[in-house]
């Protein structure tokens, strides 16, 4: 049986394992990108990170952040946003990610949200499908990149990511 808790610090290495796993070793981030160490400094990502556990073991991990916080990134005030949604290899296609996907709908609405958002990148279709799917649409007024975001100075060879939303009221 699939549970969501939060995490707790003998938690952080298999997180960091199956994050670094569903982003490099998928080829969704390359090992030298900046961003593998946002990806598995797990101890700067503690605030509102929860783990899906199968059984005892750790199958996924995702960041939950309320919009103004230090880890959203796109959401507006009255929303709720998830980051690094992550699944284990050998746990995926188990309904490991849209349980904790649910988690987060549910815990928003507890807090009485606006909405749901998620960035993503466009390598990242079945987690794209299954946004879809759980009802979030596409908000590319909302897409952004490393420039607009104001953390590098050029816009280039940038690539884009992808806004999803999900509306609760």
């Amino acid at each position: 049986m699939v549970t969501v808790r939060p995490a707790t610090p003998r938690d952080y290495p298999a997180i960091r394992e199956l994050t670094l796993a569903s982003y490099v070793a998928e080829g969704h981030v390359a090992a030298t990108d900046p961003y593998v160490t946002d990806l598995t400094t797990i101890a700067a990502r503690t605030e509102g990170l929860y783990i899906a556990e199968d059984d005892g073991a750790i199958a996924g991990g995702v960041n939950i952040a309320v919009g103004g916080s230090s880890l959203s990134e796109v959401a507006y005030d009255n929303e709720v946003e998830f980051r690094m949604l992550a699944v284990a290899p050998e746990y995926r296609g188990r309904g490991i990610g849209r349980k904790l996907v649910q988690y987060v709908l549910d815990t928003a609405r507890i807090h009485q949200a606006a909405a749901v958002v998620i960035t993503t990148m466009a390598s990242m279709t079945t987690a794209q499908a299954m946004y879809t799917a759980m009802g979030f649409h596409r908000a590319p007024h909302r897409d952004w990149n490393l420039y607009t975001a104001g953390i590098v100075d050029h816009q280039e060879g940038l690539e884009t990511f992808l806004v999803y939303v999900h509306p609760l009221n």
